[in-house]
């Protein structure tokens, strides 16, 4: 599914929207809208594994309608063919039992919804170009319009299931209507790929139940429905030289032990945050580290603090929310609307008490600015390294989140508030580092890992002091 979010992917989707669709959770965006205290069923896999079960209220592979106008179970070539699929849950072209499709310059359209917004999630069903488990396509010049609820552009859907996409424009104008998406360990690579969708949880680049690998090199990409971040992954994404905007929806989106690898690319989103991790617990993705890197290029949000939005927290740059996560960033270029660079707290998902995020950031020769908030239950490893640089302040208003600061020898703290650690990893040496602009610093005195600080208040570089507490 594509969720938030599961963001994006949970939702509970009316029959009044979704016409003869069933009331059912809709994978990339169902999440959220999920209450706070409510638990949600777990995986049936062991830990570390991926979700080998449904969930409730979602369906198994055999319950999906799979079949094409174009049935391809052989191999075969298709060159400047149009083909196009008007009937509900039929894929344009389906790719199957011993077929392997070679397709060039081909234009593919398809209308009429699916009646099952799972089945599309999951498996495919109604997909416009769709490939099951061992069979490939190799793709090029291939234009793409769908308009029907769950019909997924590039669908692939199993374990070996390979579609190969290379200078192509795709579009879909529905909900659940993803772009490339690759679920049950399928894989899709795309270069010089155009996308662009406009319906509700509609990710341009997805993965969802199963794990799947997605990636894309160079493409414009585009979303502007609900939910519908640029990037949503419950596998394993990886995008490089792409232009991305999310106008209704974060720029990218993980959940669970999963993760997301971004180079040399510009991803704007729009609604939320700018990039959230977290945990639905609805089985889509197992429990585990959800993970964030993106090297060069640059990452937007347009999202003011106290936005509306789908989650209760907003307008941060990064939001954690229900799961361990890492985040690492390389020479990014950051902007943000709000003056939040970093919020961990408990949201709609996970027990309450229980539910707050844990992340480790590491910036690497990073420029940052905004405040972090660490809220209770909640915890935060910060590493400057290598030349970073973080203007801002840390839990100004002594939140009870835990929060570890480390500051190598090249990089600085410009202090813009009153500001709380619980632990602070530097040497009296590099405590000029810390540029205080008249502002205190307060450290734990009790923690055994500040002990070489002495439990003593030292000056710091601009009028402020690091004082215990």
């Amino acid at each position: 599914m594509n969720k938030p979010i599961k963001l994006l992917s949970t939702i509970l989707i009316s029959t009044a929207l979704l016409g003869t669709i069933s009331s059912e959770i809709v994978s990339q965006s169902t999440a959220y809208a999920a209450t706070s205290t409510t638990k949600k069923s777990k995986p049936t896999s062991k830990p570390g594994k991926k979700p080998t079960g449904s969930a409730p209220g979602q369906s198994s592979e055999s319950d999906a309608k799979r079949s094409g106008q174009l049935s391809v179970s052989s191999t075969q070539t298709v060159s400047s063919n149009q083909v196009n699929s008007t009937t509900a849950n039929q894929s344009a072209i389906y790719v199957h039992d011993g077929g392997n499709l070679t397709s060039e310059n081909t234009t593919v359209s398809k209308t009429g919804d699916t009646t099952s917004a799972d089945n599309s999630n999951f498996f495919g069903q109604n997909a416009g170009v769709l490939v099951t488990k061992n069979r490939s396509a190799t793709i090029s010049g291939l234009n793409e319009t769908t308009d029907a609820v769950g019909a997924n552009a590039i669908f692939a859907s199993g374990s070996n299931a390979k579609v190969t996409v290379s200078s192509s424009n795709i579009k879909t104008s529905k909900s659940s209507s993803r772009g490339l998406d690759a679920t049950l360990k399928g894989t899709v690579t795309a270069t010089d790929t155009n996308i662009s969708t406009q319906g509700s949880h509609s990710a341009s680049v997805a993965t969802d139940r199963g794990g799947g690998t997605v990636s894309i090199n160079k493409g414009t990409l585009r979303t502007s429905g609900d939910g519908s971040p640029i990037l949503y992954s419950t596998g394993n994404i990886s995008a490089s030289n792409i232009d991305g905007v999310a106008s209704g929806a974060e720029a990218a989106v993980i959940e669970g032990d999963n993760n997301i690898t971004v180079n040399d690319s510009t991803l704007t989103g729009s609604k939320n945050n700018g990039v959230m991790l977290y945990q639905s617990q609805s089985g889509d993705a197992e429990t585990g580290t959800a993970s964030f890197t993106m090297t060069n290029g640059s990452l937007t949000s347009k999202v003011k603090a106290g936005a509306k939005g789908t989650t209760n927290n907003t307008g941060a740059l990064f939001y954690v929310t229900n799961t361990d996560a890492k985040v690492s960033l390389t020479n990014v270029k950051l902007s943000n609307a709000s003056n939040t660079l970093i919020r961990l707290a408990s949201d709609r998902w996970g027990t309450s008490g229980k539910n707050g995020g844990k992340l480790t950031f590491n910036a690497n020769n990073q420029t940052l600015k905004g405040n972090v908030q660490v809220n209770k239950g909640s915890s935060l490893k910060l590493l400057l390294k290598n030349g970073s640089e973080l203007t801002g302040n840390i839990n100004k208003t002594k939140t009870s989140g835990t929060v570890s600061l480390t500051i190598d020898g090249s990089s600085t703290w410009n202090v813009t508030g009153t500001s709380h650690v619980t632990v602070l990893k530097s040497s009296k040496a590099h405590l000029k580092n810390i540029k205080s602009n008249g502002h205190n610093v307060y450290y734990d005195k009790s923690n055994s890992e500040n002990s070489w600080l002495n439990g003593k208040t030292y000056s710091l570089n601009g009028g402020g002091k690091l004082v215990a507490e």
